[in-house]
């Protein structure tokens, strides 16, 4: 079966995203594909799919498949990427969002040759509202509709991430696993992040790790509302208004292509 696809980036982390608008979602296996597909030496390279296919109460549904073959509740490099692209095939702005998490709205800001993106997270949770320790590390659990562990660091490591991330992602704290952001504080308004993530493994950035990490530094009186985050791939914004949760930042289309399965 051949399917059409398309690639985009946002801060490195990378994805292929496959539109079913106009058609029904092929009864494929979708797992196995992702693990085919997003396999960096024997596929075509990703750090997951994106099925962008229709939805009855909002713009579009968006299911994620990570390069494992997991499904992930929600990821925000995709969910920004996705908005870009339906921003594409309208004069629409503004986008809600069927996710596995549940409904998520996003604006085009700036439509330059890489568009700029804000998406609203709603409110995060915390999972635990007392510190865990996990290994040698002490951090909090937060929900943005996918689980994370945050922890802080004076110091960040090449390898930190590939070191701990794998055994902190299956601890038993987690039963569905976790993503791990390890976090560096430059300023309170400003943070350098490695992040673990679930079904993937090290990513060049995370954008529903960067809304984890500001509300965990905001909830220890760390970082003020308003925080850079800069990732090996590239640096976001995330804004908190007391209810809401933001991020913002730069998306890439990268190519198009034709894929056998």
């Amino acid at each position: 079966m051949k399917l059409n696809f398309f690639k985009m980036q946002a801060q490195g982390n990378d994805y292929l995203f496959f539109d079913f608008l106009h058609e029904n979602v092929p009864q494929i296996d979708f797992p196995k594909l992702a693990r085919k597909i997003c396999n960096r030496h024997f596929g075509v390279g990703a750090d997951g799919i994106v099925l962008i296919s229709k939805a009855s109460e909002n713009d579009a549904s968006m299911k994620i498949y990570n390069a494992d073959g997991s499904q992930a509740e929600m990821c925000g490099s995709a969910l920004r990427c996705t908005i870009a692209y339906l921003h594409l095939l309208s004069e629409k702005k503004s986008f809600s969002i069927q996710t596995k998490a549940g409904q998520r709205v996003g604006w085009v800001i700036s439509n330059e040759e890489s568009p700029i993106v804000k998406a609203d997270f709603g409110l995060p949770k915390l999972i635990s509202k007392n510190l865990i320790r996990i290994e040698k590390f002490e951090g909090l659990a937060v929900s943005i509709g996918n689980p994370h562990f945050v922890t802080f660091a004076d110091n960040l490591d090449s390898d930190i991430a590939e070191k701990f991330g794998p055994e902190i992602e299956i601890n038993e704290f987690f039963p569905e696993r976790t993503n791990i952001e390890f976090v560096k504080i430059i300023s309170s308004n400003e943070i350098e992040i490695k992040v673990w993530e679930r079904g993937t493994g090290e990513t060049l950035a995370c954008g529903t790790g960067a809304c984890a990490a500001v509300f965990a530094g905001i909830h220890q009186k760390l970082l003020e509302n308003s925080v850079d985050v800069i990732f090996p791939g590239g640096t976001l914004k995330v804004e908190f208004n007391g209810e809401n949760i933001f991020l913002i930042g730069k998306v890439d289309f990268v190519f198009s292509g034709v894929y056998e399965f």
